[in-house]
């Protein structure tokens, strides 16, 4: 079947609405397990945050990170929002 980009885009779109209310809902999920870590908290709260965007979002945001704070800061704040986001698409399996 052929599908216009207007197609493809909202599918995606709603897709990824779709993993960021995945998302959303695992970090309520687990607030009580950062409780007097609020360090770790905002890590948490950046690498869901970053997860829940599209992936040229997700590009800018890591690359903004790397700019103004280097690459490991970067490198880590990907690797952490791909797991969390990898882990709502399983989820939604």
């Amino acid at each position: 079947m052929f599908q216009t980009f207007a197609t493809r885009t909202h599918s995606t779109f709603a897709h990824d609405a779709v993993i960021a209310r995945a998302i959303d809902a695992a970090m309520l999920r687990r607030r009580d397990d950062y409780n007097g870590q609020p360090m770790a908290w905002k890590i948490f709260c950046e690498a869901s945050h970053v997860a829940t965007l599209a992936d040229p979002a997700r590009t800018a945001f890591i690359e903004r990170v790397a700019n103004e704070r280097g690459a490991d800061a970067a490198l880590r704040l990907k690797v952490k929002s791909e797991a969390i986001r990898a882990e709502a698409i399983a989820r939604l399996m």
